[in-house]
């Protein structure tokens, strides 16, 4: 939980505009970008918005604390910081930008604090940066939003009209937490269901996106006990998208290799499952808490494929002694059921109370999963870690060049 920073009541806020910086600007590296849209493009379902590659969760939940009754709602992409800055300057008493902070934009947000502007923060950072701005409110969470400006309201169904029209994989959640205690993990431990009757609300309000597959936000799908309302879900889905065709979830392999858990879930809709792998090498998973180990993986991979579906591996790269062995092999072994890559560098997020990896926090970039510069790697072992992203994205792409996923429409 964040420190309150300021937790005052605010002026009359007649707008707010709620702030996105872009991925243009953030990662000026189009090595990523560019791998996502080849591999992408070859994925049934798959879209990649230009500014980034999913709708930003934060965005929707706070635009339903807004009444568009009571308030003028804008979404602002930054994508330039002078056009930002002027934008802010600009802007009048009763004007609010609200923005998620987290290490990778943090210096441009302290940018646009220092132009005066109403801000109001949340996210993954120390709040005391902020502390010598009197114009910026960095709250603990969005029920915070409440006391601070008047007529808001407690988060309800949440709103995409910001992003109406928009081709995108938008997120669906029957439950938030996750009771696994992964070292490097932000995520709340305790498991919270999403109440029954807030399901159909919440699937209908997806109708103004354009959208073939839905994300399940959960963060170890198949754990909390009403993982097979999916179902319902789904065909809610249905009714008013035709072109919709199914979800990606994200879970385990020590789940997902549960006797017959994949096949459930293949027949509710599942097309894609994600793994958090990190890395294919037992000491090191145990080093970061994670809830399985490589035979879980092996047979999790063994089970998709016999299903006809497609895995999604996410990989940490930095880890102190990973040589990248063990993961190159296991991808070799299973390129034909992955299509794509997700690849980050290993941080020690702000406010991670999960436990400590007995690495040093000397800067920004320790806690920025996009900077490969870490004060506990050598030179050295900075290159191996790019070496090992330049090898899975050069062996999936060879793959799959002339491939596409689910190419035989009837087998979903």
């Amino acid at each position: 939980m964040q420190p309150q920073h300021r937790l005052t009541i605010a002026r009359r806020v007649s707008r707010v505009v709620l702030t996105q910086f872009s991925d243009l600007l953030l990662t000026p590296e189009d090595r990523m970008r560019d791998y996502y849209r080849r591999s992408y493009a070859r994925m049934d379902g798959y879209y990649y918005p230009k500014h980034f590659m999913e709708i930003p969760y934060w965005i929707p939940i706070l635009c339903s604390m807004f009444r568009p009754d009571r308030f003028k709602r804008q979404l602002m992409i930054v994508d330039d910081m002078s056009a930002a800055e002027r934008e802010c300057q600009a802007a009048g008493p009763d004007e609010a930008f609200l923005m998620s902070v987290l290490d990778a934009n943090l210096e441009c947000v302290l940018r646009l604090a220092g132009t005066g502007a109403q801000l109001i923060l949340g996210g993954y950072i120390d709040a005391r940066q902020f502390e010598q701005y009197p114009n910026v409110r960095y709250l603990s969470e969005p029920a915070d939003i409440l006391q601070v400006v008047p007529g808001a309201q407690a988060v309800s169904t949440l709103d995409y009209s910001l992003f109406s029209g928009m081709e995108c994989i938008p997120r669906y959640s029957l439950s938030s937490g996750c009771s696994f205690r992964c070292a490097f993990c932000t995520v709340p431990s305790k498991l919270v269901l999403a109440s029954a009757d807030s399901l159909e609300a919440e699937a209908s309000a997806l109708r103004d996106l354009r959208f073939k597959l839905v994300f399940m936000d959960d963060k170890s799908f198949g754990e909390a006990p009403n993982w097979q309302k999916l179902e319902s879900v789904g065909r809610q889905i249905n009714r008013y998208n035709e072109k919709f065709t199914g979800f990606i979830v994200q879970t385990p392999p020590s789940l997902a290799c549960r006797p017959g858990f994949l096949e459930k879930c293949r027949d509710l809709g599942v097309r894609y499952v994600e793994f958090g792998v990190e890395t294919v090498n037992d000491k090191l998973l145990t080093y970061l808490r994670k809830p399985f180990r490589v035979r879980h993986l092996m047979q999790a991979c063994e089970i998709a494929r016999s299903l006809g579906l497609y895995v999604i591996p996410n990989f940490i790269v930095g880890i102190p002694g990973d040589d990248y062995a063990g993961t190159a092999s296991w991808l070799s072994d299973n390129v034909d059921i992955v299509p794509v890559v997700n690849v980050n560098w290993l941080s020690l997020h702000f406010g991670n109370v999960r436990g400590d990896l007995g690495l040093p926090v000397h800067g920004v970039h320790d806690r920025d999963q996009n900077s490969s510069t870490k004060s506990w790697l050598t030179a050295v072992e900075e290159a191996a870690g790019w070496d090992m992203i330049s090898h899975a994205y050069q062996l999936t792409d060879q793959y799959w060049t002339g491939r596409r996923t689910y190419s035989d429409v009837t087998s979903r």
